[in-house]
């Protein structure tokens, strides 16, 4: 019985070629887009489970509590560790990373050859030597216990190795960088895609000597926690602050001159909490110092959706269709009917067709997902692998295509199977009002679902431009950034000086940071007063604020031909801060050293307020202390450079880097360049939020068509009748098209509050960010309706064009 109803599917679709392909076409291209965005999310999600110990491994963050604001930090003072594990029954292991600040590191390595080669390695992170205890990275050669027990202890991924010396078994073996040597003590496996820490080296943190040091304020480690089975982690927690204060207290009190009482009552506090391992990929929450390459949940629920809703409107689609043919199927129906047929043989034989179809659709989708996938890997930096080997997978997506097929098959086959074979072999076949209003509620949920993407794309991209397009209060365009300055030695100001005689160079500055980099919080007093301030910070000389284009607004620059080793200059945020009307020449104090020295500090200057960090972040506090100072160290330096002049002018500095630093990486980047990755995030979900906006608005469009069919078929004779009394070709194309006009607005009205909500959530991560004005509603509507014209035009005018004698003669 169902090889004949498999038999009879088969029959129908090639009667109907046409019909056939679209329903095909559009179900494909669902399948299509529900496969790659399942396959993304489950990779997304997927971050970090391949830890054998992941249900125990938590990450340790603060969240900094200052008088104006909040900021999350995903590094902590390393000293809490040991504490941690000290006190706390719960934590069984711990281990500390510092990752260097992305810092490049010069690697020599003396081949089989008894050759020098020198290499740039970026992803060199220093760890605790229970590293590879608390996480899973599987050893090839080496003791994974014993690997980093020493200072000089490094290892290295399988891929470094194979690199370095053509071959993994290298224990033992010396390589040299940070101007000492290093003997590789262990060879790992590579770090998975799917793991938010990544490094190709591994070296021991104990060879640092500042972790050696007693530190419970400055921020300075990645922590993770490896608790036991049966701890709870919210428990812990509510033993952090006690903790602090036990610990904490009398070094901050030691470093400020004030009571820890009065410096949490003056709005200041540190609130530790951990994070699961699996969550820290998709923490929805702005923390700063993570390790790069994190993703966005909010944007994976948002994929989610777009999922769910392509699946429905393809589903939609198939409905649509195929009630479109049910003036066609009628008969067909009437006569198997008079012939003996049961309405449930009936209803079977429509579901075997929506099923076949559906496998079909399934087997285009697969070829279709096996060509697109590199595409799409390339687009969003996933490394998914597409395949059906596992006899589970195939049987789960077999299973899937048929419950799509039995869904979307389920009402079209009801309502044909429903007809009565008198009225049908009569011709008398009416669509109920039922019908009708669930037919027009579907292509009201498509068109609302189609406005709200569109919406969804222009704001996206508007957001983007605005935030590459927004004044920033300084000049980045043709500046160069170098990195790593502390490569240089102490040759950093002839560097500076020769870079700055280039012709092609305009200005030249240097400092600790430039604007999307790395600022600390420092703390300061006021004379005369205890209460603590506590801003970002930054060292600089005053070129760097010249060539940058930044304004000051009161007072002066940093000058050569002054000391100012004691001066600052605040940006106008820090002086609101410190509640100063008249800041220039005023005192500030902050505390150096151990024992703790009070400094003073002269405030020579103020800086109109600039973006030095993301457009997600409201302008903060911030302090310019002088490259002079007790405070000074420099990574960066940046050179305005001649725009005809590009070229030249960056092989003079690589020339004039490696004259002073023959064995040190150069590393260099533009500042917009810089600025712009900052939201490469955005860019890319951007992107594929509009691939698949697009795709489910076309199939939308394909289900809208097949309504159309619908409509002109059972408009028929009245088309034909009209034109007999005299109507215009363009008057019965405004006939079918000014009902479907009615279904758009009505979705344009359903679609606006929750364009409204959605887009502004999205927003309200940006602290700067465009306001949703009566444009982005209408742009959207209007492109909605446009579509739903365009797809309705060429039916409504194949319609309109049908002579009338065929079309009043027809049954």
């Amino acid at each position: 019985m169902l090889f004949n109803y498999f038999k009879i599917a088969l029959r129908n679709l090639l009667k109907k070629p046409g019909y056939s392909l679209i329903n095909i076409l559009g179900l494909a291209i669902g399948l299509t887009s529900v496969g790659l965005i399942s396959m993304h999310i489950e990779y997304e999600y997927s971050y970090d489970n391949f830890h054998e110990n992941r249900e125990q491994l938590y990450k340790v963050s603060l969240e900094r509590i200052y008088p104006t604001h909040n900021t999350y930090y995903d590094i902590i003072p390393h000293s809490f560790a040991d504490v941690m594990k000290e006190d706390f029954g719960e934590v069984l292991n711990f281990v500390r990373i510092s990752n260097n600040l992305g810092a490049t590191v010069a690697v020599t390595v003396i081949d089989k050859n008894n050759q020098k080669e020198i290499y740039e390695e970026s992803d060199v992170i220093q760890a605790d030597s229970t590293f590879f205890e608390v996480f899973t990275f599987p050893f090839l050669h080496g003791d994974s216990e014993t690997a980093l027990d020493n200072p000089n202890d490094v290892v290295l991924t399988k891929t470094l190795a194979e690199k370095y010396f053509g071959r993994t078994d290298v224990v033992g073996e010396i390589i040299n960088f940070g101007q000492a040597d290093f003997k590789i003590t262990g060879v790992c496996e590579d770090p998975p895609r799917n793991s938010h820490i990544q490094f190709s080296m591994v070296g021991a943190i104990s060879g640092i000597p500042f972790f050696k040091t007693v530190n419970y304020t400055g921020f300075s480690a990645h922590t993770y926690l490896l608790l036991a089975k049966e701890a709870d982690a919210k428990e812990l927690e509510e033993k952090f602050p006690e903790m602090v204060s036990n610990y904490a207290a009398s070094q901050i009190e030691q470093n400020l001159g004030t009571s820890f009482d009065d410096y949490v009552a003056a709005g200041n506090g540190y609130r530790y909490y951990l994070r699961p391992i699996q969550d820290i990929h998709l923490d929805p929450e702005n923390i700063e110092a993570t390790f790069p390459g994190g993703g966005n949940k909010t944007f994976v629920q948002i994929l989610i959706s777009v999922a769910v809703l392509i699946l429905i409107i393809a589903c939609i689609n198939f409905m649509n269709l195929a009630t479109a043919r049910a003036t066609e199927r009628a008969k067909e129906v009437g006569i198997r009917k008079t012939l003996g047929s049961l309405k449930s043989q009936l209803i079977l034989q429509f579901l075997m067709e929506s099923v076949v179809i559906t496998l079909i659709s399934l087997v285009l989708s697969l070829a279709l997902i096996n060509v697109l996938l590199p595409y799409f890997n390339e687009l969003t930096g996933d490394q998914l692998i597409f395949s059906l080997t596992n006899g589970n997978v195939l049987i789960g997506v077999i299973l899937f295509a048929i419950l799509v097929g039995l869904l979307a098959g389920l009402y079209p086959a009801f309502v044909l199977s429903s007809y009565n074979p008198v009225n049908v072999l009569k011709g008398k076949i009416l669509s109920s009002k039922s019908g009708e209003y669930l037919r027009n509620g579907l292509v009201v949920f498509q068109f609302s679902v189609s406005i709200i993407l569109i919406a969804g794309t222009i704001t996206i991209y508007q957001q983007l431009k605005y935030v590459q397009e927004k004044e920033l209060g300084f000049d980045k365009d043709q500046v160069v950034t170098i990195d790593n300055l502390f490569n240089l030695n102490d040759k950093v100001e002839t560097f500076k000086n020769e870079v700055e005689a280039l012709p092609g160079v305009v200005g030249v500055g240097n400092g600790s940071a430039v604007p999307g980099g790395m600022f600390f919080g420092f703390q300061f007093q006021q004379e005369g007063s205890e209460e603590v301030i506590t801003t970002k910070s930054m060292n600089a000389n005053g070129e760097l604020i010249t060539t940058l284009g930044m304004q000051i607004v009161q007072g002066r620059n940093f000058s050569r031909d002054m000391d100012d080793s004691l001066s600052i200059i605040l940006n106008e945020a820090a002086v609101q801060a410190f509640g100063v009307n008249e800041p220039v020449g005023k005192k500030v104090y902050t505390t150096l050293g151990n024992p703790p020295q009070r400094i003073p500090l002269t405030i020579v200057g103020v800086v109109k307020d600039f973006h030095f960090m993301s457009l997600k972040d409201q302008i903060s506090p911030l302090a310019i202390l002088n490259n002079k100072s007790a405070f000074g160290f420099q990574f960066n330096l940046v050179a305005k450079v001649k725009g005809d002049m590009i070229p030249e002018t960056l092989a003079s500095i690589e020339e004039k880097w490696h004259m002073l630093a023959p064995e040190q990486p150069l590393k260099y980047d533009f500042l917009d360049t810089r600025l712009k990755a900052q939201y490469e995030a955005e860019q890319t979900s951007g992107k594929i939020f509009g691939i698949f906006a697009s795709l489910a608005i076309f199939i939308g469009c394909v289900g809208l068509f097949g309504l159309v069919a619908f409509t002109a078929d059972q408009k028929t004779k009245e088309i034909g009748i009209r034109k007999v009394l005299g109507a215009s070709v363009s008057s019965i194309i405004f006939l079918l098209t000014r009902h479907f006009t009615v279904l758009v607005v009505i979705a344009f009205v359903i679609a606006s509050p929750l364009i409204w909500f959605g887009m502004n959530s999205w927003l309200d991560g940006f602290a700067y960010r465009i306001n949703l004005g009566p444009s982005t509603f209408l742009a959207s509507g209007f492109i909605a309706l446009a579509i739903a014209w365009l797809t309705v035009s060429y039916q409504s005018a194949k319609a309109a064009i049908v002579n009338p004698v065929n079309s009043i003669g027809s049954e």
